[in-house]
């Protein structure tokens, strides 16, 4: 794959998110019976990422988990957060006292990432080396944690909506610059970020690359049996990649000659055409392994396919 097109020091986005919160003695115990990870063990400031599934083990949402204490933080994706949150009332026994509440307007997920966001971070007097990826540090009222997509750092910010405005702008003054939609979006591809567009009830997680957030050794969650199949089988028939075009490529089913169905979840444009992410047959797939692959969406377009 070709160098990153990063910012020099760093870009700012924001990344649309729902936001809930859960109360109550058991509510750890709660998520662990809930989430395809463990959280039976998660302290105060631990982050853990996991995923809530149906009975079917298709995504629901994908939940960033953050333990304040009294309360625990979840991040899940764009537009779901009622469904998540009746999910979540649902699944409470009768004997236990949790409280779910929407935090939907209350916080603004913003995500920072270039050559040198440290240099942006060391501005702000923030130690980078203190940000990891399994603890949220606390920055004023906001809270700061990493994710390594693509052999980069992205930061994760939770900031309360209320500062957005002036959190960005005290960024800006450290060197960041923030992204328009399409910016954002070929950043999100380039970079493999998933978010509510794949991780859907569409996919199962193993055809995402998702088999990390996923634990079949912790006890029992909705979807666990049809993961473990799965997992025995050893591989999914369809999975998730990059495609770089000359054009650009609608959002949809697509009829592949001699491949079969490819489902575009994202697109968008690029310096030499566009970029897409997409769910392919295995059979588009394999030959990443030897060489570069190409795919013939029909109509004249082929795309060359990379792995995320």
């Amino acid at each position: 794959m070709p160098p990153l097109d990063l910012h020099p020091v760093a870009e700012v986005m924001v990344s649309p998110c729902s936001v809930s919160v859960l109360q109550g003695d058991t509510a750890i115990e709660h998520l662990n019976r809930t989430l395809t990870v463990n959280t039976s063990e998660i302290q105060f400031g631990d982050r853990v990422d996991g995923l809530l599934c149906n009975a079917n083990g298709r995504i629901l949402d994908r939940l960033m988990v953050c333990n304040l204490g009294e309360e625990i933080l979840l991040i899940g994706n764009h537009g779901v957060g009622d469904d998540t949150r009746e999910n979540l009332i649902q699944g409470i026994p009768w004997d236990e006292e949790i409280t779910v509440m929407n935090g939907d307007e209350a916080i603004t997920h913003l995500r920072l990432v270039g050559k040198a966001v440290n240099r942006c971070l060391a501005g702000l007097g923030i130690d980078p080396m203190e940000i990891r990826q399994k603890r949220w540090i606390e920055y004023g009222s906001a809270l700061i944690s990493h994710t390594e997509y693509s052999g980069s750092a992205v930061i994760e910010l939770l900031v309360p909506s209320a500062e957005h405005v002036a959190f960005t702008a005290l960024l800006h003054e450290n060197g960041a610059i923030s992204s328009d939609r399409n910016r954002y979006e070929s950043l999100r591809i380039e970079l493999g970020i998933l978010d509510h567009r794949e991780m859907n009830s569409a996919f199962l997680p193993i055809e995402l690359g998702l088999g990390h957030m996923i634990d079949l050794d912790k006890g029992c969650y909705p979807g666990q049996e049809i993961h473990a199949r799965m997992d025995s089988r050893g591989r999914a028939s369809r999975g998730i990649v990059r495609l770089l075009l000359p054009a650009g490529v609608s959002v949809g089913k697509h009829k592949a000659p001699g491949i079969g169905s490819v489902t575009v979840t994202a697109s968008a444009d690029a310096q030499d055409g566009s970029m897409a992410l997409a769910v392919v047959p295995r059979s588009a797939i394999t030959p990443l392994l030897l060489e570069v692959s190409e795919l013939d969406l029909g109509g004249g377009l082929v795309a060359t396919v990379q792995s995320l």
